[in-house]
C-alpha cells in the first residue's frame, strides 16, 4: 500500500475516533447521531482520498455502522433493499445486452452515416447516438465505452495525430460532458439518478416515476447539453478534414455488421417495450424497478436471450453496488439518529433568510464548485443528498422538487481527468490533454451552474 494511502486511513480514522468520542455533548445530537457522523467524515474522506478500494471501503461503513452502534444489523443493510441500487444491476444487464447484441453499434454506425463524412454534421451526429442512448443504454460508462472504438475509427479514417485534432478533442468532449449533461434527463442513465430517487422515497415515502423525473429535470439538461455542444465546437473548433475517408469508414463498418441478427431483434423488441412500459408508468402505475426486473428476465432467457448470466455477471459493477448500498445505508443512518437534521442545520442557517429560489442557487454553485473534492456524481450524490433532504423536509412543503432539483445537479463533474468516469476514458484516448481538459471542464461548469440558476427562476419556477 503506497504511503499516502496510508496516511488519508490514519487520518481518517483520526477524524472517527475525535468526533464519536472526543466531540463534547452537544444538544440535539445523540450518540447514536455522533457515531454517524463520524461514519460520514471518515467514509468522505476515504473516497476524497480513493485510500480503499470501494469493496473495502463499503464493507467498512457497515461494519462501523454496527460497531459504533449507529444502526442495528438491519439498519446498516437497509440501503440493499433500495430500489435504487438494484436499478443499477439492471442498467448494466441492458447496458451488456445492447454491447453483446451488436444493436449499440449498429445504431451509432447508422446515425453517423447520415453526416455524410462532414466533420461538423459528425459532432451532432455523436451527439444524437449519444442521446438516443441515453435512453437505451443506462449507464454513461458503458455508452462511452460504445462510442470510443467508434470515434478512434473515425480518427483514423481522418488521418487524426492523437493530440493534434481539434474535431476530435470536439467529438470526445462532446461524448464525455454533453453525454453526461443528457444523463441528468432519465432517471435510469446515471447511477447516480436512482440513489438520489431511492434516498428521497425512502424518506419522503414518495415513489418518483420515469415520467416526473423526466417532467422535472428533461428540458433543462437536454437544452444545457446543446448548449454544451455549440460551445464546445466553438472552443475547439473543428479543422477541414477528407470527409470522404470518414464516410468510406463508416459505411464499410456498417457493411461488416451485416443484416440484423435475430439476437439485435429480439434486444430492440425488449429495449422498445422496456422504454414504452418506463414512459407511460403514470397510467398503468407499474413501478420503474418492477418494469426492469421483467426486462432483465426477458434479455437473460435461456435459448432465447440475447446474453447468458456469465456474461452479464461479469459486466456488473458489484463493488459500486456494494459501496453504494453502504452509502445508502449511511445516508439512512444520518436521517434516522438526526446527524442530517444538524449537520442541515449548520450548513445551511446562513441561507435561512434566503427565498426558496436563492436557496436553490447557492446550493447548485456550492455542489458544482464541490466537483474538485468528489470523485464523481455518485459518491457525492451519496454523500450530500441525505443532509439536503433533510434540509428541505424541514423547511418547506414542496420537499421533493427541491430534493429533486439538486440531485440532479449533482451530476456536474467535468473539470478534473478523476472527477468523473467519461473523463479518465477519453484522456486514455490520447487524443486529448488533461490541460485541455481542464480548461474545458472549467467552462462548461460555470456555463451549467449559470444555466441551472436560470431554470430555477423560469422552468422550475412553476414545479415550486
Amino acid at each position: 500500500m503506497k504511503l499516502n494511502n496510508l496516511l488519508s486511513i490514519l487520518i481518517a480514522f483520526i477524524v472517527l475516533f475525535s468526533i464519536r468520542f472526543a466531540l463534547p455533548e452537544i444538544d440535539g445530537l445523540s450518540n447514536e447521531a455522533k457515531s454517524t457522523l463520524a461514519i460520514a467524515a471518515f467514509s468522505i474522506i476515504i473516497w476524497l482520498t480513493a485510500a480503499l478500494e470501494d469493496v473495502i471501503s463499503g464493507f467498512m461503513v457497515l461494519l462501523l455502522l454496527c460497531l459504533l452502534h449507529a444502526t442495528t444489523i438491519q439498519g446498516a443493510l437497509i440501503g440493499y433493499s433500495n430500489s435504487a441500487l438494484w436499478l443499477i444491476v439492471i442498467g448494466f444487464i441492458m447496458a451488456t445486452s445492447m454491447d453483446k447484441s451488436g444493436l449499440s453499434k449498429r445504431i451509432a454506425l447508422i446515425l453517423l452515416n447520415y453526416s455524410d463524412g462532414k466533420v461538423i454534421r459528425i459532432c451532432w451526429s455523436v451527439a444524437a447516438v449519444m442521446l438516443i442512448l441515453t435512453f437505451l443504454v443506462p449507464s454513461i460508462t458503458a455508452r462511452v465505452l460504445l462510442m470510443l472504438p467508434i470515434v478512434m475509427g473515425i480518427a483514423s479514417a481522418f488521418n487524426c495525430k492523437p493530440g493534434k485534432s481539434n474535431a476530435i478533442k470536439a467529438i470526445l468532449l462532446i461524448v464525455s460532458i454533453s453525454g453526461t449533461m443528457m444523463s441528468m434527463a432519465v432517471i435510469t442513465a446515471h447511477a447516480a439518478n436512482p440513489i438520489t430517487a431511492g434516498l428521497i422515497e425512502k424518506n419522503l415515502d414518495i415513489t418518483i416515476s420515469w415520467t416526473l423525473w423526466f417532467k422535472v429535470a428533461g428540458l433543462p439538461s437536454l437544452a444545457l447539453s446543446i448548449i454544451s455542444i455549440m460551445l464546445i465546437t466553438m472552443i475547439w473548433r473543428p479543422e477541414s478534414l477528407n470527409s470522404q475517408n470518414a464516410k468510406t469508414y463508416i459505411e464499410h463498418e456498417i457493411q461488416a455488421l451485416g443484416k440484423l441478427t435475430r439476437k439485435e431483434l429480439y434486444t430492440l423488441i425488449v429495449f422498445v417495450l422496456t422504454l414504452v412500459l418506463w414512459a407511460t408508468d403514470s397510467l398503468h402505475n407499474t413501478p420503474i424497478l418492477v418494469v426492469g426486473l421483467a426486462s432483465s428476465i426477458a434479455l437473460l432467457w435461456p435459448t432465447i436471450g440475447a446474453i447468458t448470466w456469465k456474461q452479464a455477471q461479469s459486466h456488473i459493477p458489484w463493488s459500486v453496488f456494494i459501496l453504494y448500498g453502504a452509502g445508502l445505508s449511511m445516508g439512512m443512518a444520518l436521517v434516522n439518529t438526526g446527524a442530517a437534521k444538524w449537520i442541515a442545520a449548520m450548513a445551511f442557517s446562513p441561507l435561512a433568510d434566503l427565498t426558496i429560489e436563492w436557496q436553490l442557487v447557492a446550493i447548485i454553485w456550492f455542489i458544482t464548485v464541490l466537483q474538485l473534492i468528489f470523485t464523481g456524481g455518485g459518491p457525492k450524490t451519496t454523500a450530500l443528498m441525505p443532509i439536503v433532504i433533510t434540509f428541505a423536509m424541514h423547511n418547506y412543503t414542496n420537499s421533493l422538487i427541491f430534493s429533486m432539483i439538486i440531485g440532479i445537479n449533482m451530476l456536474h463533474q467535468y473539470i478534473l481527468p478523476v472527477n468523473n468516469m467519461p473523463n479518465m476514458i477519453i484522456l486514455g484516448s490520447g487524443y486529448i490533454k488533461p490541460r485541455e481538459m481542464i480548461i474545458t471542464g472549467i467552462i462548461m461548469s460555470i456555463v451549467s451552474a449559470i444555466f441551472m440558476s436560470i431554470m430555477v427562476f423560469t422552468y422550475w419556477q412553476w414545479l415550486l
